[in-house]
């Protein structure tokens, strides 16, 4: 039986505060992971993973419920493990995926508390096509926040999501709405929605940040062209959390292309 939101929320901060723990969120960690994308230097991490305990919520109600038989999760690019620790502590295997080696030493205290957690880590880039180091599959494979990341096409990834799914697992990706009301806003007064050209610019290459955001139609029609059939369809907002926000984006409240983030389960 899954538990409900107050009590998922609670669980969610706890594993955040262990998180934080293991791999304090310093100005040194920052500038060491923000070597392909610079925005990390200025950027406030503990409040995005604070406000993300709502990301994981909406992840959770996709979830199969846990019976007698295991349910099996495979996180793709899990990054500080927040979503990882969480579904893990509430009953599920996890195994983590990313491509920790970019970022030099930077996440070794990380890897050592996923490992004391008994979550398996592998060190490996599913945008590549050979992924021998797992002879696995999955109930649950998850990619949150990494499409957007891609410069080039996401074929090689899909097929790697794919592939390690079971016949009748879910494939569930979040990505980014580029409508996102607030979006528009700055559109409509000449700013620009893409990485400003100065990050871009001092950052290492390859540049890591966000290349192609989704609407909903073209996350759809990328699941068409994995072979894949939705399942579930969510839209939601994460970053606006106060009635003034939402009074002065309101149609984010009202209207689904509006809303910040969109969240899909796909099955073969």
């Amino acid at each position: 039986m899954k538990i409900n939101k107050k009590n998922f929320k609670k669980l969610y901060f706890d594993c955040l505060r262990d998180i934080l723990k293991a791999q304090p969120i310093t100005n040194v960690f920052k500038e060491k992971i923000s070597k392909h994308d610079i925005s990390y230097i200025d950027y406030d991490l503990e409040n995005y993973l604070k406000k993300s305990w709502y990301r994981a919520w909406q992840v959770y109600k996709l979830l199969p419920d846990i019976s007698a038989n295991k349910i099996r999760i495979l996180d793709v690019g899990g990054f500080l493990g927040n979503f990882a620790v969480c579904f893990h502590r509430l009953g599920y295997e996890v195994v983590i995926v990313d491509v920790y080696e970019s970022y030099d030493d930077s996440f070794g205290t990380l890897k050592e508390f996923l490992i004391s957690e008994r979550i398996e880590v592998l060190d490996q880039d599913f945008t590549h096509s050979s992924q021998e180091k797992i002879n696995q599959t999955f109930d649950v494979v998850i990619c949150l926040a990494v499409l957007e990341h891609l410069a080039d096409s996401p074929k090689v990834l899909m097929d790697n999501l794919k592939h390690f799914l079971t016949d009748s697992g879910y494939l569930i990706l979040e990505v980014p709405n580029l409508l996102y009301w607030p979006k528009r806003i700055n559109m409509l007064i000449g700013r620009s929605i893409l990485p400003s050209i100065e990050v871009i610019y001092k950052s290492s290459i390859p540049f890591m940040g966000h290349h192609h955001e989704y609407t909903t139609g073209e996350i759809v029609e990328l699941a068409r062209l994995a072979g894949l059939k939705v399942s579930h369809l969510v839209h939601y907002n994460y970053s606006i959390d106060n009635l003034r926000g939402y009074l002065i984006y309101l149609p984010i409240l009202i209207c689904n292309n509006c809303k910040e983030i969109i969240l899909i389960r796909l099955i073969k």
